[in-house]
C-alpha cells in the first residue's frame, strides 16, 4: 500500500521523502512533460516549499479508496 511504500523511501526516518526520490521509485524515466505534470502535483502537496513532503500533507490531500 501506498503508506508502506513511503516508509521504504523515507531514507533519513524523519516521516518526509524528497520529490527526487519519490517520484524516480515511483515512475522511473520520465519525459519531460510526464516530470512537469508530477513536480505540478507534489507542489501541490508541498505546502511549504521544502521539496519535502510530510506524510501528514499527504494524508491532508489524498484519500484512497
Amino acid at each position: 500500500d501506498f503508506e508502506s511504500l513511503w516508509l521504504i523511501h523515507d531514507d533519513s526516518k524523519n516521516d518526509k521523502v524528497h520529490h527526487g526520490e519519490f517520484t524516480h521509485a515511483i515512475f522511473g524515466a520520465m519525459n519531460e512533460y510526464r516530470k512537469t505534470f508530477v513536480r505540478k502535483a507534489y507542489m501541490k502537496l508541498d505546502f511549504n516549499k521544502t521539496w519535502s513532503v510530510p506524510m501528514v500533507d499527504v494524508r491532508k490531500c489524498y484519500c484512497a479508496k
